[in-house]
This record gives structure tokens, sequence and C-alpha cells, in this order.
């Protein structure tokens, strides 16, 4: 049976291929090494170009403004009327606000799921819901000194990581990475 961590993870992964799908935007997660970070979304482009016979053919590629993002799921959280409440740990937190400025931009998605695991997931013929949902970030500050300990954070509950906002980061993303040029 797999650990209560490893389902958390695995319904957060899950939550995020469902929103990437429905966003049509290219999910990648997975690398093959962890350097503090779990995937990236990028939006697709698309060029047209011509087959042997001079016809148009379409290509679909990355679009090339990416957002890398660092996934966490917990059911240790707490919220008041605008904000999701959370306490991340030190380490992830340094590696996510001393990400250069001009650097590709970088999020925090939070998993909040409730403290019953009997309601973590339900699954019928009509649906399958998955609760309570992923949180959106992205973390500035000054890095922490000792990376043992833990940061209380705030996620405003207006930030779902729904497709809607996800498309609305990535074409934020686009315009904020071309200004920089």
């Amino acid at each position: 049976m797999l650990t209560k961590d490893h389902a958390q993870e695995g319904l957060s992964r899950a939550y995020v291929q469902a929103v990437a799908a429905a966003a049509r935007a290219n999910l990648r997660m997975g690398h093959e090494f962890d350097y503090g970070f779990d995937g990236t979304f990028d939006s697709i482009a698309s060029r047209i170009g011509m087959d042997s016979k001079g016809e148009p053919v379409h290509r679909y590629v990355n679009a090339g403004f990416p957002i890398d993002f660092q996934l966490k799921c917990t059911w240790t959280w707490t919220s008041d009327d605008a904000d999701i409440i959370w306490s991340i740990k030190t380490k992830a937190y340094n590696d996510l606000v001393t990400r250069p400025p001009e650097a590709v931009a970088v999020i925090l998605i939070l998993m909040c799921l409730p403290t019953d695991e009997r309601e973590w997931v339900n699954i019928s013929e009509d649906a399958i819901l998955l609760r309570k949902c992923c949180y959106f970030t992205t973390l500035t500050g000054t890095p922490t000194v000792t990376e043992t300990s833990t940061k209380q954070i705030r996620i405003s509950r207006r930030s779902v990581l729904d497709a809607a906002n996800l498309s609305s980061a990535l074409v934020a993303e686009r315009r904020r990475r071309m200004e920089l040029f």
C-alpha cells in the first residue's frame, strides 16, 4: 500500500495533469533529475509549413515561454476569508524566492486536501470528485538563513489552479519575457 505522502503526491499530480489538459497546455513532470522543481507548463504555438506537394501543414511546438512549478500537497493548511495559510519548508521556500527575475517564472502549486482521507476522492458513474483543490502563487521575499525550519505563507483563495488561470498565467509569462528583450 502507498504511503500517505505518496498518495498525496499522486493526487496532486493527477490534478495538475487534468488542469493542463483542460487548458491545452503542455505539461512536463518527472524530470530525470530533481533540482527543486517538479515540472513545467508551456503553451503551444502553431506554425504552418508545406508538405512535399506544396500543401500547408500545421506543426505544433512548445511556445518557448514556460512556467516551472514546485508542487506540494497537504492536509495541514488553514484559511481565512482571503487566504490559504500554510507552513512551507524553508529549503523549498528558498528554492522559489532565489530564482532571478529575468529567469523563467516559477510558481508554487499547493494542493489542499481535507483532513479525512475518505473525502479526498469520490468516484461515481457520473464524475470523479477530487477534494479540495490546488492554489498557486509566485513567492517573493528574502531567503531564510536556515533551511531546516518552516515559514508561514499565504496564498490568495482567488488563485485556484484551473484551466482559465493557467492559460492567463502562460499569457502573462509570455508578455513578461517579451518585455525583457
